[in-house]
């Protein structure tokens, strides 16, 4: 459908750096003819959802931004997390993240660096992970249910070759031992972190996010993990219950 092709030049664009893409870039991200790139970059940039700069980059246009705030307006996750990412780094000295679930995707909408010195930074606010990937990723993938985690891991496998060393058996391994601990566990797949994630679940438990805390090795040893998992989860419980009416998550 053209929806769906309009949608992966989109989601192109937002995984962009701050240069944007030119049209063959973008071709090349999404696995589509350079003809159609060029016809839906122009009905995109008509509707004001992209926009080329004078190098003849593409970036998002102001009305992707104009949605972008008016979804945030029906769930803040950000404003209902901010002061519970504040209180884990407060206790664990290392980076705390909060992540958001949108559709296969998991975002970063708020980061604390730790105090400790050596820091554990690994995706910047706005940064994104698909669904099983990053310990946030990870975590959201293990709340839902199996059949649905099996769809989801067939849509995304086509991506996971950005990250080496992420195999689609590594990650089922991963994810079977976040089931049975009921947290996740990321070994440093994508950067030197190891990361410790748990899901923030809606009313209706089904998961609207994450929680993670990202250390050194030598910082989330097996019982420091339980730990962290543990406050992670009384954090994540919190932010449950301050929801209130919020009766589905996103999707």
């Amino acid at each position: 459908m053209t929806l769906h092709k309009a949608m992966r030049v989109l989601r192109a664009l937002r995984d962009a750096e701050i240069g944007g893409l030119q049209a063959g870039e973008i071709a090349r991200a999404t696995k589509s003819h350079r003809v159609t790139v060029h016809r839906l970059l122009n009905a995109l940039d008509e509707e004001g959802l992209v926009e080329r700069d004078d190098t003849r980059r593409y970036h998002l246009g102001p009305q992707a931004w104009l949605l972008g705030m008016a979804a945030n307006r029906r769930f803040d996750l950000k404003a209902l997390a901010g002061e519970a990412i504040e209180r884990i780094e407060a206790t664990t000295h290392d980076t705390t993240y909060l992540l958001r679930r949108v559709g296969d995707d998991v975002f970063c909408v708020a980061r604390r660096d730790g105090t400790y010195p050596i820091k554990s930074l690994l995706m910047e606010v706005g940064w994104s992970y698909p669904l099983g990937v990053g310990g946030g990723g990870l975590a959201v993938l293990a709340a839902l249910p199996e059949a649905e985690q099996k769809a989801i891991l067939e849509r995304v496998r086509g991506r996971l070759e950005t990250y080496p060393k992420v195999s689609f058996a590594r990650i089922r391994t991963l994810l079977a031992d976040a089931r049975r601990h009921g947290y996740a566990f990321w070994p440093a797949l994508i950067s030197e972190a190891f990361v410790v994630a748990v899901p923030i679940l809606d009313r209706d438990g089904r998961p609207l996010g994450a929680l993670s805390c990202a250390a050194i090795k030598e910082r989330l040893g097996q019982k420091r993990r339980r730990q962290v998992a543990v406050l992670l989860q009384a954090e994540a419980e919190g932010i449950r219950q301050r929801m209130g009416g919020a009766k589905r998550g996103a999707r």
